[in-house]
């Protein structure tokens, strides 16, 4: 789980100041607030895992959507206030469900001798400077309960605790992802085994985040499915039906209530639950080849089965918000942004619902931007009712003040209340009612005289 994110000169961001996360964690606020960026900085690195490149300081992401999950240009474009100047901190903490351990070499050209540390997570930070029109690593640093890794700036060094193990020179990658032998660096290194093993933590972390973007692949009318196995629905849900006929093929199951349900099962559940599906089943269709299928989606117990083209648009696009959060491995980091897009208010209310399952059953962390009133008045009554507890939530306001995004911790009682409710957070319906009465009011007058 991601405890916390801080970035300084991110975007719209000047400093962001230490953002606690929770398993249940939500982003409000006006648009171009600076909600977005806040997600696009965890997308950003786990883009540059994903390619894990040592002669890339970071990746800001390109046109191809196989590689790419947020992107945000260049240095120039992401720098706040584009002042190309000014340096660029990212930072995050995170702690594992288990302690996973890592290879620590005690002294130098003592490999293969190494010592096994648990890790039960750590804390990341990466300063990025341009120089003369090329990226560098200013400042870097991972800390654990047991070993600190980091640079030193004014030394121009790299130290384990006190102990110096190489130059700065040497780490090129934001997260030290450790330089090729090319470069000066070998592979039998203490540094470059020390670096392998903290790199491969960050790496891990990244596998797995999972990212639901706002905008999702339209329906179709027929699936093709090659039998592959995604890690996941895809940025725009575009590998929903593969992941859901990968399940079923494993017979994957997820816990409820103390039993295991196949995810097929769960999915139909809260489909009839929201009142969008009387019945969902994926079928081989009837011409073609044995790997086409039709989605048939039935939405009342008389109604014809239609495909999902023919559905509304709202059930398609919320489709891959379900199946993520069932077909996610236990213990993943989902991103979700507008996951109630298209969908009726009482079924944005229903969304909360859902969220607070996964969160307790399947001990996913969600981290969601939202615009919806419906799906925050139904967390605050969950809260109310303790169905989830304060400390298992996080909800933030954020907003924009003269090109400097700003945010604020909305403070949560044990009851729901919000305490320090921010001034029209979702518009001002009180002067709305106000206004329409005094309108009724004056027409009567008219009408009257």
């Amino acid at each position: 789980m991601i405890t916390h994110i801080r970035m300084k000169n991110f975007k719209a961001w000047k400093d962001s100041g230490e953002v606690k996360l929770a398993p249940l964690t939500g982003f409000f606020g006006t648009n171009s607030s600076g909600k977005s960026s806040l997600l696009q900085m965890l997308l950003l690195l786990k883009q540059t895992a994903e390619r894990s490149n040592t002669e890339e300081v970071i990746f800001f992401g390109n046109e191809d959507l196989s590689v790419t999950r947020v992107n945000l240009g260049d240095f120039r474009e992401v720098i706040h206030g584009h002042n190309v100047e000014e340096s660029l901190e990212l930072a995050f903490g995170c702690k594992f469900q288990d302690p996973l351990k890592i290879r620590i070499i005690q002294k130098p050209n003592d490999y293969p001798n190494f010592t096994l540390v648990n890790v039960p997570g750590f804390n990341f930070k990466t300063v990025i400077k341009q120089k003369e029109g090329e990226l560098n690593i200013e400042d870097f640093s991972y800390q654990t309960s047991s070993f600190n890794l980091e640079i030193v700036p004014h030394e121009s060094a790299v130290f384990l605790g006190r102990e110096r193990i190489g130059s700065a020179t040497e780490i090129k990658n934001c997260y030290g992802v450790p330089i090729s032998d090319k470069y000066g660096v070998r592979e039998s290194t203490r540094l470059w085994q020390i670096l392998k093993e903290f790199s491969s933590l960050f790496e891990k972390l990244f596998n797995h985040v999972h990212y639901l973007g706002p905008t999702r692949v339209h329906p179709q009318r027929h699936y093709h499915w090659e039998g592959t196995n995604p890690d996941s629905v895809g940025q725009n849900g575009e590998y929903m039906i593969d992941s859901m006929l990968n399940a079923r093929v494993d017979q994957q199951t997820t816990p409820y209530k103390g039993q295991k349900i196949s995810i097929e099962e769960r999915i139909s559940w809260w489909l009839r639950e929201m009142d969008l599906a009387c019945s969902f089943r994926i079928k081989r269709t009837s011409t073609g080849t044995d790997r086409d299928y039709d989605v048939l989606i039935q939405k009342g117990p008389n109604s014809a089965k239609v495909t999902l083209s023919d559905m509304g648009y709202g059930l398609s696009q919320f489709l891959p918000v379900l199946v993520l959060c069932y077909y996610a491995p236990e213990g993943s980091t989902l991103i979700l942004e507008q996951p109630g897009i298209h969908l009726h208010p009482m079924v944005q209310s229903q969304l909360a619902d859902l969220l607070i399952e996964v969160v307790a059953e399947r001990n996913l962390q969600i981290l969601v931007e939202s615009h919806s009133e419906h799906l925050l008045n139904r967390l605050q009554r969950r809260i109310a009712e303790e169905k989830i507890s304060v400390e298992k939530t996080a909800l933030y306001f954020c907003r924009n003040e003269e090109g400097v995004s700003k945010r604020d911790r909305l403070k949560i009682d044990k009851y729901g209340n919000i305490e320090n409710w921010p001034e029209n957070f979702f518009g001002n319906e009180m002067g709305d009612l106000f206004a329409m009465t005094k309108a009724q009011s004056e027409r009567r007058k008219n009408v009257e005289g």
